[in-house]
């Protein structure tokens, strides 16, 4: 498999002949399965078409013969690559059809055996299918969802890899959008979407690497309801465009309330600024900052939870939308201190 995926392709047939001769005969043993999956890689790294055919048949055979639900994640994921490749080759958009049956399994795989990590990657990979339809929208939810499940299993790395690449795809959304005009090829629609990583990792090919720590520049903290009316704003820089920003913000809002709202989406580009949503019914705490999302993101949920939990500050909050009032760091008095502990110190 290694071999396979360096390319080095005659060296992974030589040692594939090599374990053939010593894998038995039991066509339902491990090394069999083996054997088999081996096989089906060196046949489906092949640019002719019958060989490639006959990969597909393999792992076909093998997940549906397969009692192991990691060999069948595995050879799901081969085949999910083998469809790719397919697409990247035939250019032909319904080739993306053959791969959502196989998220579909890996999703009731990863559930089954309480695999999160798999999970969260299958969303990423759902994700990513998504952007290369250029469906934006269903991208973008995807991919919230997906660092939703690996926060809440505690799988830091992974949510922050996925926020990253969340952060890249709202950099690079006027790219993606002009694909719908354009009719970019595939290859160049597979490139910008990363798909490999994803497979790779899921495979157990590519590691997450760890991020070097990046702390956000932080502009505004913000308390809004539904209607855009704001109970709280605190400025972290003195010479900036309140009113232009939070109009900006306002029409990103209007046009993604639902999606706000049901925690669909968790973040809004807006020129160099990244606004971070974190809905508290009936409220939204905003958090505007320059820089990468995820480590801000932990910042904004911890202040959600502590001024829900803090019987001050949240009947300070109802008690402001009713009067529209506006609360200030010293009122109610530990608003200050929580913002500084968070933001600040």
């Amino acid at each position: 498999e290694a071999l396979t995926a360096q390319k080095n392709i005659p060296e992974a047939r030589k040692y594939l002949q090599q374990f053939k001769e010593l894998k038995g005969n039991n066509e339902y043993s491990v090394n069999n399965i083996i054997y088999q999956g081996s096989r089906a890689l060196i046949l489906g790294s092949s640019s002719r078409t019958r060989d490639r055919a006959e990969a597909e048949t393999i792992l076909k055979k093998l997940v549906e013969e397969s009692r192991n639900i990691y060999i069948t994640s595995r050879m799901l994921t081969h085949l999910c690559e083998l469809y790719f490749e397919e697409f990247r080759l035939t250019n032909q958009m319904d080739v993306l059809d053959d791969v959502q049956p196989l998220i579909k399994d890996l999703q009731r795989i990863a559930k089954q055996s309480n695999s999160y990590s798999l999970l969260a990657e299958v969303k990423l990979l759902q994700a990513k299918v998504a952007l290369i339809k250029v469906s934006m929208i269903e991208a973008r939810k995807l991919l919230t969802e997906a660092q939703q499940i690996a926060d809440d299993h505690d799988l830091q790395l992974l949510a922050g890899e996925i926020s990253k690449e969340h952060d890249h795809l709202l950099e690079e959304l006027k790219l993606w959008e002009s694909f719908k005009k354009e009719k970019a090829s595939v290859s160049e629609r597979l490139k910008l979407a990363s798909i490999d990583d994803v497979l790779e990792r899921m495979q157990g090919r590519r590691a997450i690497e760890v991020p070097e720590v990046s702390v956000e520049e932080p502009i505004l903290l913000l308390i809004m309801d539904k209607s855009g009316v704001s109970y709280f704003n605190h400025s972290f820089i003195g010479d900036w465009d309140f009113d232009d920003l939070f109009s900006s913000f306002m029409s990103a809002f209007n046009t993604f309330s639902s999606e706000i709202f049901s925690n669909s989406i968790d973040r809004v580009k807006i020129a160099d600024n990244t606004i971070l949503i974190n809905p508290i019914e009936p409220f939204l705490v905003c958090y505007i900052i320059k820089g990468q999302s995820y480590p801000a993101q932990q910042k904004l949920t911890r202040f959600s939870d502590v001024i829900k939990s803090s019987p001050e500050i949240w009947e300070a909050l109802n008690r402001a939308a009713k009067t529209s009032e506006i609360l200030e760091l010293d009122n109610p008095p530990s608003l200050g201190s929580v913002v500084n502990e968070i933001f600040i110190t």
